[in-house]
């Protein structure tokens, strides 16, 4: 069963504003570089069309040809990269070496339960266990009754293959999302809450910290903010996320306490900087914590940038975001990996 349409909310949405631009130019169907291509330090991985790419220096690179995949992530160490590998009805969470060879199958594309969903993995600070979203775990549906299917937080050991799930979405909001692991700070997590509030029901996205040893939660942004994939700094000090206003999703960075007991007052978000206006989706950090990369839209087109940041004294950037891709349309809805 195909997952509901809340849970596909924000990729539509930004497949909506790619259409809407009057400016938008054709989709060339390869990815473009400008004429002086930016040098991109380490190994920059994004998506197109469901396709790989890895920008390292000057080159540009296609990998698993033939592969339809979303969410690349990559181990501290840059040893590992895992992935969603995408069916017609299902889709399974991959782990392999950085060049996405001698791949292992995580998650299972079927269980009892139905054919099942997996996306957004990412690694732990020692590439031992991974975080990812998934429907394990769903009541079985039929046409005749349908049953929700929405997203989980679960985490996995990646050599034991033992897997437990973390977080039970609210039902019928599509789950929850972004997950991603606090480096250096072990069993720290941190994800984005989706749920229905207000009167009239409207639909809330806030950042959630997690102590995946006690299972304490707090809550970082108030839920009627609408924050979403947070990005951590290498240090795991700062942490980056979109904020989406009236007619922008913005990228912001705050600093983060050591941890957090019960839900801070005042919420750690509002304390936040504004980094990035415009049109912004998928933040990753430099591996040295020098730059941030993200998607923009420009003219019709989610192209890939790079704006580089200082973190001491303070959260700040030191230039202007520069253009690695230009009119490339990149996928707006799957993650960016960085490693060294």
């Amino acid at each position: 069963m195909k997952r509901p349409l809340a849970g596909l909310l924000l990729p539509l949405m930004l497949v909506i504003a790619g259409c809407s631009s009057s400016l938008a130019a054709h989709d060339p169907g390869k990815v473009v570089r400008p004429p002086n291509p930016i040098v991109v330090p380490g190994r920059l991985y994004a998506t197109k069309g469901r396709t790989l790419y890895r920008f390292a220096g000057a080159h540009l690179t296609k990998l698993l040809a033939g592969t339809r995949l979303k969410d690349p992530a990559v181990s501290a160490n840059g040893a590992q990269l895992a992935f969603a590998r995408l069916q017609d009805q299902s889709s399974t969470i991959v782990v392999s070496d950085a060049s996405g060879q001698n791949a292992q199958t995580l998650t299972p594309a079927v269980a009892p339960e139905g054919q099942l969903w997996a996306f957004a993995p990412g690694f732990d600070s020692e590439g031992r266990r991974i975080v990812y979203l998934t429907d394990r775990g769903k009541r079985p549906s039929s046409p005749q009754n349908l049953e929700p299917n929405d997203l989980g937080v679960w985490t996995e050991d990646v050599a034991s293959r033992s897997a437990r799930r973390l977080v039970s979405p609210v039902a019928y909001t599509g789950g929850d999302s972004d997950p991603v692991f606090r480096p250096g700070a072990a069993g720290q997590l941190v994800y984005t809450s989706y749920l229905y509030g207000g009167a009239p029901l409207q639909p809330v996205a806030r950042l959630a910290w997690m102590s995946t040893t006690t299972g304490q939660t707090a809550y970082l942004s108030p839920d009627g903010a609408r924050n979403f994939q947070a990005a951590f700094s290498p240090d795991g000090g700062y942490m980056a996320f979109v904020h989406a206003g009236a007619a922008s999703d913005d990228l912001y960075v705050v600093a983060l306490a050591p941890r957090f007991t019960g839900n801070p007052r005042p919420f750690p978000t509002d304390a936040a900087v504004l980094l990035q206006s415009g049109m912004v989706a998928q933040p990753v950090w430099a591996p040295d914590g020098s730059a941030i990369a993200f998607l923009k839209l420009v003219n019709g087109s989610f192209d890939l940038f790079i704006l580089p940041v200082a973190t001491n004294g303070g959260i700040r950037a030191t230039g202007q975001a520069q253009a690695v891709t230009h009119g490339s349309f990149l996928d707006a809805d799957s993650r960016l990996a960085w490693s060294p």
